[in-house]
């Protein structure tokens, strides 16, 4: 049998065997990555038969290449922006910044997710970004929804979505990244993508905000009413710290992890919150969870198993599946790498190329749009950076069901972009 294939198997067995159990699936896959690195991947190595791609070295049986997995950066950032929110939890910031944000709603629950789609989209278009604007929104939104019963999962999906919507405007980040990539095989792709992508987010929002029950929420009218106290000196400080933090963020550019570190202890020297209490309230279950799962993905992909189903996919290509199965292609690679670092840098110089197999009957311009729309359509996976701050940002007792329900709209999300750029609603 394929080793793509068997890796592929391997990682859904963990997940299986993880929520069955009712064991961290993070824990299981890091058991199953051993298993994976040292009993097939070593033992293949040693058959010059099988391609270089699949042989891992000997540092795989003492596990050096195996740790390599853990995502040494997302964590760090997952820890860092946890510390600080919870140092807010702790003190009770967060609780009534969440009831005031409820209240500007005069009770209007139905309202509440939109608006926090609206301030991620515009937020991350003028220029930090969909990563910070998660990072920054996230344990708010989470909070409001906790607060008001608003399903955790749908306010994920409409902050997401709206990060995401603005992510790709020509002075963010990986806007700029795309448009500097298109440039260099010749296209100007700048607005289009932007454009395609705020078309893409709005219709996923729609479509999340009806399918998770946005429509039946119902008004609080006793919300509306009881205005909340005032914050406290603590929290004024707390709010003020968190305030310098996301200015640091967005104007100065400087590291998420590291300037929520510096928030969160300078917080605690001001006496903000008990430390044992903050460190103890911070999602380690869930930050587990996530890096876990990531070590055992990190083998699959070095066992060919995201080549083998992209291959898989490329083989039914043609001039009007092509864009379509670059948004899947994209989707993929995205689950498991970087959409700015990796998969648009891989997958845009193969424009051309496929432009002139296909006799010049697709577009460029269209099938860079879905490769970088592809590689955000799965940023609700909790496999992914957005998706696991979400994961981070919500209470620990739903973190496994919060995780399988972001798998399922992470890969579901993929699909669902692809039948959009199949029908020409986003091009």
């Amino acid at each position: 049998m394929n080793m793509g294939l068997i890796s592929l198997l391997v990682l859904v067995l963990a997940i299986f065997i993880g929520f069955k159990k009712g064991v961290n699936t993070g824990l299981v896959s890091i058991a199953f990555a051993f298993l994976l690195g040292f009993f097939v991947l070593t033992n293949i190595s040693k058959d010059p038969a099988v391609p270089q791609m699949v042989a891992m070295s000997s540092a795989a049986a003492k596990g050096t290449d195996l740790v390599k997995g853990w995502n040494t950066s997302l964590f760090f950032i997952l820890v860092g922006m946890t510390f600080l929110f919870a140092v807010a939890k702790v003190n009770g910031t967060l609780e009534l910044l969440a009831r005031k944000a409820a209240y500007l709603a005069k009770g209007n629950r139905k309202l509440i997710p939109i608006l926090f789609f609206i301030f991620s989209t515009v937020l991350a278009a003028i220029g930090p970004g969909n990563i910070a604007v998660c990072a920054l929104v996230l344990p708010i939104a989470m909070a409001v929804a906790r607060e008001e019963q608003i399903s955790s999962l749908l306010m994920a999906a409409m902050v997401i979505a709206g990060s995401n919507a603005g992510g790709l405007s020509p002075i963010a980040p990986t806007g700029i990244i795309g448009t500097q990539l298109a440039e260099k095989i010749g296209y100007n792709t700048s607005m289009h993508v932007f454009i395609n992508m705020v078309i893409a987010q709005v219709v996923i929002a729609v479509v999340c905000y009806v399918v998770l029950g946005g429509f039946k929420l119902q008004s609080d009218t006793v919300a509306a009413k009881e205005k909340p106290v005032p914050f406290n000196t603590i929290q004024i400080q707390t709010l003020v710290v968190i305030s310098l933090v996301v200015a640091a963020i967005i104007v100065l550019k400087l590291h998420i992890g590291m300037v929520a570190f510096l928030g969160g202890t300078v917080l605690l020297l001001l006496g903000a919150a008990d430390e044992r209490k903050t460190i103890a309230s911070m999602p380690w279950s869930t930050l587990l969870l996530v890096c876990g799962v990531g070590v055992l993905v990190n083998v699959v992909d070095k066992a060919g198993g995201i080549s083998y189903l992209t291959d898989t996919l490329s083989a039914f290509m043609n001039t009007k599946t092509a864009a379509p199965i670059m948004t899947i292609v994209g989707g993929l690679m995205s689950a498991v790498s970087s959409a700015s670092g990796v998969v648009m840098p891989t997958l845009i110089p193969t424009v051309p190329g496929i432009v002139e197999t296909m006799g010049g009957a697709v577009k460029g311009e269209t099938l860079i749009s879905a490769i970088i729309l592809g590689a955000h359509f799965v940023t609700n996976s909790p496999l992914s950076t957005l998706g696991a701050l979400a994961m981070a940002s919500a209470h620990e007792s739903e973190s496994d069901k919060l995780f399988r329900q972001l798998l399922i709209l992470g890969f579901g999300g993929v699909l669902f972009g692809a039948l959009l750029v199949f029908v020409g609603i986003v091009r």
